[in-house]
């Protein structure tokens, strides 16, 4: 008993220590910046887009509601044939995603809620596209609910800071009532690691893909001339045999003076 308390106790100042650094890295968090969108007064909303309460590396995008005091059209990121509502509802918002110091964003995860009637002729379509770090990708196109999820990582490229703009369209044809109730965006951090090119604030690693694609390995270096090759071999092989030759005829004279002495 006596020697299995030491074990315990460095077990469990062990397990301490592992668990305080778990800890330590999960309360790391991002910081949004520079959020701003296309429209407006109309659809989102970057005055009222805030960090979640309940995760500090999730961005939560505003919408806005009410109508328009002038034309009495609904401001809500909906598109529908009722009457004082858009037909069309199409806006982007912008934002910059910055790591702390000593981690990179490893991926960001958009998330869009939304409603679309369940007429039999009701038509409506949709598109989400998204921008991340100066590539272009569809997050999804849609005829019926707009809600989806999107992933796309960043491990590639080891960021610091992503900028950020994500574009949402909806189109009501006849009987047609398609809205976003919600977007959100999550970032994930992973501790930097590797030699990176660059400053400390950023770059891609070195040897890494870049965005994402098929790693330019440095070419190998050209072979030699064959031919050369050939040519210095021979030309070496001749040199060899004329001072073969030379040996043998200065050890025949060397041999005839000895006879002739």
């Amino acid at each position: 008993m006596i020697r299995l308390r030491p074990c315990t106790t460095h077990v469990l100042i062990a397990t301490a220590l592992l668990l305080a650094g778990v800890t330590g890295a999960q309360a790391q968090n991002v910081t949004f910046s520079a959020v701003r969108d296309a429209a407006p007064g109309r659809f989102f909303d970057a005055a009222t887009s805030a960090v979640s309460a309940a995760n500090a590396n999730q961005l939560n995008f505003g919408l806005n509601t009410g109508t328009d005091p002038v034309t009495f059209v609904s401001n809500e990121f909906r598109a529908s044939t009722l009457a004082f509502t858009n037909r069309m509802a199409e806006d982007t918002v912008s934002f910059v995603v910055t790591a702390p110091a000593g981690f990179y964003v490893a991926s960001l995860t958009y998330t869009q809620q939304g409603t679309a009637s369940t007429a039999r002729t009701a038509q409506q379509n949709g598109n989400s596209q998204w921008t991340v770090a100066g590539f272009p990708a569809i997050i999804g196109e849609y005829a019926g609910n707009p809600t989806l999820t999107s992933v796309v990582d960043l491990t590639a490229l080891q960021p610091a800071s992503v900028p950020v703009s994500i574009t949402v369209s909806l189109f009501a044809g006849p009987t047609g009532d398609i809205a976003i109730t919600s977007a959100s965006v999550v970032a994930a951090l992973v501790p930097v690691g590797g030699v990176r090119d660059g400053g400390a604030t950023g770059g891609i690693p070195t040897g890494a893909p870049v965005g994402g694609g098929v790693a330019q390995n440095p070419a190998p270096p050209p072979a030699a001339d064959q031919d050369d090759d050939r040519g210095r071999g021979r030309d070496e092989g001749e040199v060899r045999r004329g001072n073969s030759g030379n040996g043998r005829g200065q050890g025949g004279r060397e041999s005839g003076r000895g006879s002739g002495r």
